[in-house]
């Protein structure tokens, strides 16, 4: 398998990939996503072998810290490792800085419960651990797992408001709750 950053002939299977891996709740529009990029705001990175595009991450940089916005897997070959090749790819890019991500907050009455479960398992397995910080907004109730060190609620809310941009921040109305209360 093959790490890199984007080229720019693998946006359309990217585009591709991310349509299907994601709810139309948790995608922003893709020329979004494309001009972040473009503005040097975020880097997107991918898995790749001869038969063609795997899997993507997008990251977020800022100061000592790096968000990882989104991770996706083709379909066709998910549960083959290529998810903790990239994660593992991406911490070992980014070994200086914190690796931080939001995932759904576990919750016994959610219609994704297992995919809730699965999800944190995979990160935990990857290395990641709780930050034991929980956020709500327009995504819904979200845990933040950290790697490399752990981020505190300040300077995570710094880093959510550099990667949206304060005008979708303050739309987000993204807040820290308490463990109890999320």
């Amino acid at each position: 398998m093959r790490f890199a950053e984007i080229e720019a002939s693998q946006w359309k299977e990217v585009k591709s990939i991310y349509m299907e891996a994601f709810p139309k709740r948790e995608r922003k529009p893709f020329f979004v996503l494309k001009h972040s990029v473009k503005r040097g705001k975020a880097r997107v990175f991918t898995a790749s072998d001869e038969n063609g595009l795997l899997g993507f991450t997008v990251a977020i940089p800022y100061q000592n810290m790096v968000m990882v916005d989104y991770l996706a897997v083709s379909g066709k070959i998910r549960s083959k490792g290529t998810g903790s090749f990239i994660m593992q790819e991406i911490c070992r890019y980014f070994s200086d800085k914190k690796v931080v991500l939001l995932i759904e907050r576990l919750d016994e009455g959610a219609e994704n419960q297992e995919q809730r479960i699965a999800r944190r398992r995979f990160y935990l397995k990857n290395g990641f651990t709780s930050a034991d910080i929980f956020v709500e907004g327009a995504g819904g109730d979200m845990e933040i797992l950290n790697f490399g060190g752990k981020v505190s609620p300040e300077d995570y809310m710094r880093l959510q408001k550099y990667a949206l941009g304060r005008f979708l921040f303050s739309l987000s109305g993204m807040r820290i709750v308490e463990p109890a209360r999320a």
